[in-house]
């Protein structure tokens, strides 16, 4: 970890949760801190934290970009804040529940949730009302659905704002065993009526928006890259909501499904990196302090969504449920082919030619540049070192 990595993280940490910072302003590197909050999108977050010391020690031009674009991202912010109230009203008005995913309800769990950066809209609804939801927003201005074939939700677009209608949560892609995504699907279940509203909004309850933020960031940190936006959500959780009820319920779920050593490995790394004070998850510590250090480097070196690095397609060969990597192709492909060619699912006999309409999958969206090209061999190569920290952290093997 450098030491512009080190500065990041203390601001971050200021931000968050008050906590001290001990280096000297005049000696930090400016513009690479400023580069790499752009590259894990705290720009906004970091630029709020910084004292009339350290923005006296920017370069004038550094100065006027980095608070241009932490005003971009306010009004971002705004805009996207008007059309989420603007599409809840819509399908609530029609009959159609819904909760908000991660944006808006991670946001309100920060000291000032103006400073978090949203991306985009997600909504969860009832698996049955998923086209109605969206047939509704296209009749106002959305346009065609994206990802026909994603797991779990459907992609509309207008005037450049994404709203992703999910019929279930982030992740249960990654859940193999049959009677572990039974467990997954039946907690969830009852998740809209269960909802709860804050600042007006509808949310998921506590219980089932801590289970669904772990299933999201084991998903992006095992497929695209985990980012350090994404471990503040975590932490600022903890710290307002994650109290010993809460864990004392959450305990047995996550230990039963497999994510109970990952979810004590990332709050170990809120607690030794972000500032999140011990008190709030004294159990975290209990966790391999070396193992929480490989996965904080990792967050580092990868960034928001892994856009310092190309993970597409390494998910063929880092399966840490897999013996080897040549197992992890095969296991994972057949898991593809179940959920981007859905009729495998009630006619197993076609298993043998999924592997090949999923493939012709892929190349119509190459062709149409929604897919980036995938060398095997490389990913192959490159596959290595994650799938070796990602047993480590034994996502979904249970524990007793």
């Amino acid at each position: 970890m450098n030491e512009t990595e080190k500065t990041l993280l203390q601001l971050v940490g200021r931000a968050l949760f008050g906590a001290r910072t001990g280096f000297d302003p005049a000696s930090v590197s400016w513009a690479e801190v400023y580069e790499e909050c752009g590259s894990q999108a705290l720009t906004l977050l970091v630029w709020d934290a910084l004292t009339e010391e350290e923005r006296a020690c920017l370069p004038g031009e550094l100065s006027r970009r980095w608070e241009q674009d932490a005003m971009r991202h306010i009004i971002s912010n705004e805009q996207l804040a008007y059309e989420q109230r603007q599409v809840i009203e819509t399908l609530t008005g029609a009959g159609i529940p819904c909760v908000i995913l991660k944006g808006t309800s991670s946001a309100l769990c920060y000291p000032n949730p103006a400073l978090r950066a949203m991306g985009d809209i997600d909504l969860l609804v009832s698996p049955a009302q998923q086209r109605e939801a969206v047939r509704l927003l296209q009749r106002q201005g959305y346009g065609d659905a994206l990802d026909e074939n994603h797991h779990c939700h459907l992609t509309i677009v207008k005037d450049g704002i994404d709203v992703e209608v999910h019929r279930e949560v982030n992740g249960l892609l990654l859940v193999d065993d049959a009677a572990s995504l039974r467990k997954f699907r039946d907690f969830f279940a009852d998740a809209l009526e269960r909802r709860q509203t804050a600042d007006g909004l509808p949310m998921l309850a506590d219980d089932p928006q801590a289970v669904s933020l772990r299933l999201h960031k084991l998903e992006h940190f095992l497929l695209s890259g985990l980012g350090l936006r994404q471990l503040c959500d975590w932490a600022v959780f903890v710290e307002k909501k994650l109290d010993a009820a809460l864990w004392q319920r959450l305990q047995p779920m996550l230990a039963e499904v497999g994510i109970l050593y990952f979810t004590g490995v990332i709050t170990r790394v809120c607690v030794d990196y972000l500032g999140l004070p011990e008190r709030y998850a004294p159990w975290a510590m209990e966790y391999d302090g070396g193992l929480a250090r490989e996965v904080m480097e990792q967050l580092l070196r990868e960034g928001n969504f892994g856009r310092k690095t190309d993970k597409y397609g390494e998910r063929l060969f880092s399966n840490p449920g897999a013996s080897n990597r040549v197992t992890s192709f095969f296991k994972v492909l057949l898991s593809v082919c179940r959920t981007h060619w859905p009729v495998c699912e009630r006619h197993p006999l076609l298993l043998p030619i999924a592997p090949f309409a999923v493939l012709g999958q892929y190349l119509a969206n190459r062709r149409q540049g929604k897919r980036p090209k995938l060398n095997l061999l490389q990913k192959y190569r490159q596959s290595g070192a994650d799938r070796e920290l990602y047993k480590q952290l034994r996502p979904f093997i249970p524990e007793k």
